[in-house]
């Protein structure tokens, strides 16, 4: 059991949506059930934020502003020194267009003064584009100058992937500081109901169809790679239902639809679920398809949510991906660049029933091996 007091700073929490507000509470309560005590400060927000044994949600800014950070400050300096920082970043989560340079200045301060800043890197700046105008230019620069303060103030340095490494060491003073892969676990909870579960499969497949499930917040990108690998895989299969399951599937579906109008009813878009309800869709899937541009990583939670549901999950593998994938077997791979090869693993899964169970398998072991909360926890326990 560890006694040590967690401070975690957050641009967002539960009930704000996102990625890192969700993790964030999830490893909240995980250090609290190991017994440390956790102080989350977090943006002022709308709506009942969740109880957890052992943490405490403190509102205490609203814009990250230099007045917000004062006040941070003042309620900070009441704790006993070696205060632990663990910062969840991302450069957009401090306001200021993704350029507060105020934020960055006021933990060096605060590490001047005896804290120990530690950051969770869940992304670490805006790409270099060269076709991109030049306020993306600016961007880009004032984000890496951004992360070069930060990492100068921190003495620890977690990311969601092994592949930020190389993206940060030219912005890392000296070179030497320590940083430690720590993969980001799936978000929602294991609901064990088989009687729901099969109600929840007979309402999506009423005729027995077998269902394709897509699982995220069908962003940009990954609706274009997704736009050329589903439409394929259902038009011509009558006994295939497709499942889009998340925030900005209903939009994706019309979409779709507009453009293949032979998968009209063939399409379920539920929009935003509660976790509970995620997990009953999940568990109703016969295969998850889960293509990304930049490949298959750690800091995917909704392939996160496939492997710990147990579900046969094809996704691609691109430059952003960790060798695990490919070394264990979890998933099945197809390159990001290549459509075709993705649809011909996706069959291979929906006409192969017990590779299917196999692969399955694979994943929720490989998962409880290497993803869980509590490896997240015992890593940051431990260093």
């Amino acid at each position: 059991m560890s006694a040590i007091r967690w401070h975690l700073i957050t641009g967002e929490y539960p009930p704000q949506s996102g990625g890192v507000s969700d993790y964030t509470a999830l490893l909240a309560r995980g250090l609290a059930s190991a017994g440390a005590t956790v102080e989350v400060w977090a943006p002022y927000a709308e709506g009942i934020t969740p109880d957890a044994n052992g943490v405490t949600v403190r509102r205490a800014v609203e814009k990250w502003s230099p007045t917000d950070l004062n006040r941070l400050n003042k309620e900070l300096n009441g704790y006993e020194k070696s205060r632990r920082l663990l910062v969840q970043y991302t450069p957009n989560a401090w306001g200021y267009k993704g350029l507060n340079f105020g934020f960055c200045r006021w933990l060096v301060q605060r590490r001047n003064c005896g804290d120990d800043i530690r950051l969770m890197i869940h992304e670490p700046f805006y790409p270099w584009r060269l076709w991109d105008k030049p306020t993306r230019w600016l961007l880009a620069a004032g984000q890496r100058w951004m992360i070069r303060s930060l990492l100068g103030a921190s003495s620890q340095v977690y990311l969601s992937i092994p592949g930020w490494e190389r993206m940060l060491r030219p912005y890392d003073p000296g070179g030497r500081r320590p940083m430690k892969w720590l993969p980001i676990p799936s978000t929602i909870p294991i609901v064990v109901d088989p009687a729901r579960v099969a109600e929840f499969r007979r309402r999506l497949a009423p005729k027995g169809q077998a269902i394709l499930g897509s699982f995220g917040t069908f962003g940009g990108a990954i609706r274009e790679v997704l736009s050329k690998v589903l439409p394929p895989l259902l038009a011509k299969h009558p006994e295939r239902m497709g499942l889009l399951l998340g925030q900005g599937g209903d939009r994706f579906a019309a979409k779709l639809l507009a453009a293949h109008p032979m998968l009209d009813g063939r399409l379920i878009a539920p929009g935003r679920l509660a976790p509970e309800a995620v997990s009953f869709h999940l568990q109703a899937c016969d295969v998850l398809i889960q293509p990304y541009p930049d490949g298959v990583s750690s800091r995917r939670t909704s392939v996160m949510a496939g492997l710990s549901h147990g579900l046969p999950t094809v996704t691609t593998q691109g430059f952003l991906s960790e060798p695990i994938w490919e070394q264990t077997g979890c998933v099945a791979l197809a390159p990001a660049s290549d459509s075709v090869q993705f649809i011909q693993a996706a069959e291979s899964f929906l006409a192969d029933r017990e590779a299917s169970i196999r692969l399955g398998l694979r994943a929720r072991a490989v998962y409880a091996e290497h993803f869980t909360l509590e490896r997240t926890v015992e890593v940051l326990l431990k260093t």
